[in-house]
């Protein structure tokens, strides 16, 4: 029997080491909070930018300086559609560019591109 009680050790170390595999596996596919998104904000054009949320107060993102990106994480994990208002800065001079949404559960990009005499931007696809 010493060789049966060896099989059932074996198999046991194998199953409990293919369960370990898999949780490590799933582990590994799940995000690591549940606050993972964020909002990407680029200056493609010859001026700085900057996104705000009026949902949120008015709040906004810090000013993006012109041929720079910046990510902006801990914006929730909502599913909700939020309004935003992107805007470019020129000098002393703000304006504004274009409304768009973001939905934060997807992140997503804004870019600015132009002069700001003919500035426009691309918003998150929702």
């Amino acid at each position: 029997m010493p060789f049966a009680n060896t099989l059932k050790r074996a198999s046991s170390s194998a199953i409990a080491a293919g369960v370990l595999a898999s949780a490590a596996v799933l582990a590994a596919a799940a995000p690591a909070s549940a606050d993972t998104s964020k909002l990407t904000v680029c200056s493609q054009g010859n001026y700085a930018s900057y996104v705000e949320f009026p949902g949120r107060g008015g709040m906004t993102t810090t000013i993006v300086n012109s041929g720079q990106c910046r990510d902006f994480a801990n914006l929730g994990s909502s599913n909700a559609v939020e309004a935003i208002k992107v805007f470019g800065i020129d000098g002393p001079s703000t304006f504004w560019i274009t409304n768009g949404s973001f939905r934060p559960s997807r992140g997503g990009n804004v870019v600015t591109y132009g002069s700001s005499a003919d500035a426009w931007a691309l918003t998150p696809a929702v």
